[in-house]
């Protein structure tokens, strides 16, 4: 029995389209796992520039114009579909980088050799972004195919999202007029902790910092100069101490000047996404008791700002014991930014005070920094979230939520700005997923999700005017 031709088939069924191609959507998706596209390990430029290379390759075959726009770093695949003229400009944002997948040893397989696994994808970059990214593509395909697509659709995928997205933000200024669009959609994002479809009405902001205190020139015998020699690791310790008081506040000061208190109605619709305590222990292994004492995890997460230690490095942590004092220590830090905070600000706000804090004998030394964008807040007014909560119910079977995302995308509200565009964050991403973690993967439901929610999203902009 042949396949009936898909121009055949009824729009109104895009869980149809979706089974009626899965199979060689699952390979061509594959494909685009194997590549070691992590932009933070630069031995693995080859490898994500092939990456580049190969969705340039899969856009075309899709019969979309497209191009690799060069960075100085790691390229931008753009993509564009004309549409019909006074129809909406659609602008997607994806990436095809991914994290580092280490710890290895901790992977049940090669990261990037995807397997299918009781209904699920198993690899790096599973969920972020690839297969989020990809279920994008492919539903703007079928619309294409269908002729159906009167919407103009610009497609940017990003290498270096992963990394702060510097070889985009460099070059969106002179970029302006090919990403001009009237709406940026944007799928690197989550579902509610309860599990529920959401429409994210706010991103956090993000800075890094990572600083050392050097102390004598070489590891020094624990007995004859303990007690006498500031200890560096120590020191680090103490440092990192000194960023909140005995309430879990930031104590840097001036860091959390400008920084407005959530609305009784953002209060109350963001209280709706929280899946509760026990959720979150069994999802994480922990109680949700960190940040400010008092006060809601959803007002933690969502609507104030953060400073957390992601590593630190010292001395000897090998087998058995080595007793030294330790010559150098390092820490590394990221900041969380909320509407009203200013990230270059807020970036000389820390620094100045770990130099205040930085114990005596001991030399401050910062080895990194960055401050990639502030957060994006969304107007809970908007009809095009409202609309999109009601095509996210329709996938889905649930009741959408609004949510404000503790995570970052910096470089969204700088592009949104630039395209003049209003953004539209609404992802399948689940905490089961385990993004940055050993085991990233992602459900074929989630991916059929995604899929179906852009098909009818892209219908609802091709019948605008």
């Amino acid at each position: 029995m042949e396949r009936p031709d898909i121009c055949m088939m009824n729009m109104a069924n895009p869980d149809a389209l979706f089974r009626r191609d899965v199979h060689e959507r699952l390979d061509q998706l594959f494909a685009l796992l194997r590549f070691r596209s992590v932009s933070a390990d630069p031995a693995c430029r080859a490898s994500s520039r092939a990456c580049a290379q190969w969705l340039c390759r899969h856009l075309a075959r899709m019969g979309w114009e497209g191009r690799l726009l060069e960075t100085g770093s790691l390229p931008v695949v753009f993509g564009l579909r004309r549409g019909k003229a006074g129809k909406p400009v659609v602008l997607f944002y994806g990436h095809y980088d991914v994290q580092p997948a280490d710890p290895l040893k901790e992977w049940r397989g090669n990261p990037f050799e995807p397997r299918l696994r009781g209904g699920r994808i198993w690899a790096r970059g599973a969920s972020d972004n690839k297969g989020q990214m990809f279920a994008f593509l492919k539903a703007a395909e079928t619309m294409a195919r269908l002729g159906e697509l009167g919407a103009t659709v610009k497609i940017v995928l990003d290498g270096e999202e992963e990394s702060g997205s510097v070889g985009l933000f460099r070059h969106l200024r002179k970029w302006k007029a090919m990403l001009a669009s009237d709406v940026l959609m944007v799928n690197d994002v989550d579902m509610a902790p309860s599990g529920a479809p959401a429409v994210i009405m706010g991103l956090r902001g993000v800075i890094f910092l990572n600083v050392s205190l050097v102390g004598s020139r070489y590891d020094l015998h624990s007995g004859i100069h303990g007690g006498v020699a500031p200890n560096p690791a120590q020191g680090i310790g103490e440092l990192l101490a000194s960023l909140h008081d005995s309430c879990g506040r930031i104590a840097v000061d001036g860091f959390c000047e400008g920084v407005r208190k959530p609305s009784a109605v953002e209060r109350r619709l963001a209280a709706r996404s929280w899946g509760g305590a026990r959720c979150y222990i069994k999802e994480t292994g922990v109680a949700p008791v960190g940040g400010e004492k008092g006060v809601e995890p959803w007002v933690r997460s969502g609507f104030m700002p953060t400073i957390e230690a992601n590593g630190m490095i010292s001395g000897y942590v090998g087998e058995g014991s080595k007793t030294i004092i330790p010559a150098e220590a390092s820490l590394k830090l990221s900041a969380r930014l909320v509407p009203g905070q200013d990230p270059n600000r807020c970036l000389r706000l820390i620094e100045t005070h770990l130099r205040r804090k930085t114990p005596e004998g001991l030399k401050f030394r910062v080895d990194f920094k960055q401050a990639p964008g502030g957060a994006m807040k969304h107007d809970i007014g908007s009809p095009l979230a409202r609309k999109a909560a009601a095509v996210l119910k329709e996938v889905t079977g649930r009741a959408p939520v609004f949510n404000w995302h503790g995570a970052s995308i910096p470089v969204v509200g700088a592009l949104a700005e630039t395209a003049g565009a209003e953004p539209l964050l609404c992802g399948f991403g689940l905490a089961q997923d385990r993004v940055h973690a050993p085991n990233e993967s992602f459900s074929l439901a989630q991916l059929r999700w995604g899929y179906c929610f852009a098909v009818s999203m892209l219908r609802y902009f091709s019948d605008s005017e």
